[in-house]
């Protein structure tokens, strides 16, 4: 009888808080900020995160939610600007490397491994987002020591 009692007493109180996180605006646009951030849909993650913490200053998850978005943004753009770079350093060299050139290509190896260390690494981040962001930092330390 006391196990059923404790069950029922259990549930009542996550039942509690369901209706409490589901009532409260705030911490409803939290959640839905906290399912876009996982569904790595970073910008809405972040306007979601935003306005739960226009509602209520003190919401936890989504001061949580809202900074890691922000860096899971930087690690995205960087990856991107990343593959923009190789993409645009393989066109250079289809056509011979001029001098130039090839101080644009140092130019874009350096600004993206000074780029790497600038990123805030977190351990709430994505391991993906975060190794894939490594190997772009590594193929343009390669790069660079191949080349000068």
């Amino acid at each position: 009888m006391k196990n059923k009692i404790s069950i029922f007493i259990a549930i009542f109180i996550i039942a509690l808080f369901g209706l409490f996180f589901y009532s409260d605006n705030s911490y409803k646009l939290a959640l839905e900020a906290k399912f876009y951030y996982e569904s790595k849909e970073y910008e809405k993650a972040i306007n979601f995160s935003q306005k739960a913490l226009d509602l209520d200053a003190y919401n936890k998850m989504a001061t949580t939610t809202l900074n890691q978005s922000n860096a899971a943004m930087k690690f995205s753009s960087y990856i991107k600007n990343g593959k923009e770079y190789l993409e645009r350093i393989k066109k250079m060299s289809q056509s011979g490397v001029s001098k130039a050139d090839n101080e644009r290509i140092k130019m874009m190896c350096d600004v993206m491994i000074e780029d790497f260390e600038n990123l805030r690494n977190s351990a709430l981040l994505d391991d993906e987002l975060k190794s894939e962001a490594l190997k772009m930092k590594e193929a343009f330390a390669k790069l660079k020591n191949e080349l000068f």
